[in-house]
């Protein structure tokens, strides 16, 4: 049993996004064998009898820090508290969020100049939280693939660490974003029959979740401008317009989304906006729903992208409707969950909110093959390899390298400035690896301008 701190780098309560729901989820999977701590940005409102909880000052991550065998938390922990980088507690940094290249879709700075300050900023921040770390996490094979890119350009895959793990899983472990083992039970009445402007016999259309900058969630207001003109028992309900964490302010597009709504005559009558669905409840809404969306621009983002709310719809075996581009669109393809169209064409998605609206039977199909979906994801399913690594957690071995490769790497006065310089340290690599007879092929070769 090992003394797990985990610092939570958004709100966890009642009212909560992915990030929290996320280290909420893996606090209580590892409580079950291992002595949790959980510190969070404010003062939160859930309880759990094996999880000690506290607000994440200072002097409280300090102190936690010298009690505990591993850290996890997203990378921006170490920013928020650098003393962290170099402490010997062992760190799990989660990167199930890519942020660098989220933060491409953000609101930027007016001048191109502050949008590239900010994103190298972002990036080196990266970089940091990659050589401090010890083990990390991603959410997809995808993923995967994306951070070994970067854990390569940041000198963690080196030979130290490929000699004991040559598919490299034990430094970079996929754990999806997961639902709950239980099955979710419907417990009031939330939308049919109960939200103004939502009668009890019609289709509802449900958006599980925020409105961020890389969703297009006013190509769906558009869909249901043109729906509205075959039918007006189509309904689209948006769980979540306000983040429940205070210092992250309402994003432009539900500001451009909700006027759009306004200007086409949509809202409150087709088109519904709420604040936020709190987290034990979000699972009524689920299951009174008849069609989960899951709208994304076509973009970097969405590649390497784990929409979390279709999580959410597997969950409850809501039929999905979703644009192409990221592996989850690709698994509801793959299982036949639902329909998916085209990025950016409000027309084909009107067309197949009209086909799924009219299709019962094969609803219900889409439907037992979502709950079948939602066993792969069990949050004790998608965690066990953390849970695991924990009961015996070790600092990476190459840590006692990291100086040699930023020595190579952060002094630019190494680099090359002739021909010759380059020759010369390819020549003492091929001298190392091949010995003085490989090396004067090496170098004939070159002479021979091969």
């Amino acid at each position: 049993m090992s003394k797990v701190l985990l610092i939570s780098n958004d709100v966890i309560g009642m009212q909560m996004a992915g990030p929290g729901i996320r280290t909420w989820e893996l606090a209580k999977l590892l409580a079950t064998e291992h002595t949790v701590t959980l510190l969070t940005p404010t003062r939160t409102d859930l309880q759990h009898p094996r999880i000690s909880t506290q607000v994440s000052t200072q002097d409280c991550v300090r102190a936690c820090a010298d009690m505990h065998d591993v850290v996890i938390g997203q990378g921006q922990i170490l920013s928020r508290y650098p003393f962290l980088l170099g402490h010997s507690i062992v760190k799990v940094v989660d990167l199930y969020d890519p942020s660098p290249v989220g933060y491409l879709e953000t609101t930027q700075p007016h001048t191109i100049k502050g949008q590239l300050e900010s994103h190298h900023a972002l990036v080196r921040e990266h970089y940091n939280y990659l050589r401090a770390g010890d083990v990390f996490l991603c959410a997809s094979e995808r993923q995967w693939d994306f951070w070994a890119g970067m854990l390569m350009a940041a000198g963690r895959i080196n030979p130290v660490v490929y000699r004991s793990d040559r598919m490299l899983r034990s430094l970079l472990i996929v754990a999806p974003f997961g639902v709950p083992a239980r099955a979710p039970g419907h417990r009031r009445r939330v939308l049919k029959g109960v939200w103004p402007g939502i009668d009890p016999d019609d289709v509802v259309l449900l958006w599980g979740g925020g409105l961020w900058e890389w969703f297009d969630p006013m190509m769906a207001v558009e869909a249901m401008s043109i729906v509205g003109r075959r039918r007006t028992d189509i309904k689209l309900f948006f769980m979540g317009v306000k983040r429940p964490n205070a210092s992250v302010t309402t994003s432009h597009t539900a500001d451009q989304t909700i006027a759009l709504a306004e200007q086409l005559g949509v809202a409150n009558r087709l088109v519904f906006f709420n604040d936020w669905v709190a987290y034990e409840d979000r699972e009524n809404f689920l299951l009174e729903a008849d069609l989960g969306l899951n709208i994304h621009r076509d973009n970097l983002e969405t590649r390497f992208s784990f929409r979390t709310r279709m999580m959410d719809y597997f969950w409850a075996g809501l039929p999905i409707i979703t644009t192409e581009g990221d592996p989850l669109s690709d698994l509801v393809k793959q299982n036949q969950l639902g329909l998916t169209v085209p990025c950016g064409d409000a027309e084909a998605l009107a067309h197949a909110i009209l086909r799924a609206a009219d299709d019962q039977a094969t609803r219900q199909t889409w439907k037992l093959n979502c709950l079948a979906t939602a066993k792969e994801f069990s949050w004790d399913r998608v965690f066990e390899p953390v849970v695991a690594w924990c009961r015996s957690p070790i600092q990476a071995r190459d840590k006692e390298y990291t100086d040699v490769w930023n020595s190579c790497v952060g002094d630019s006065g190494s680099w090359p400035k002739h021909a010759w310089e380059y020759y010369l340290q390819r020549a003492l690599h091929h001298y190392r690896v091949t010995g003085m007879r490989g090396l004067a092929t090496r170098v004939i070769s070159w002479s021979c301008g091969r």
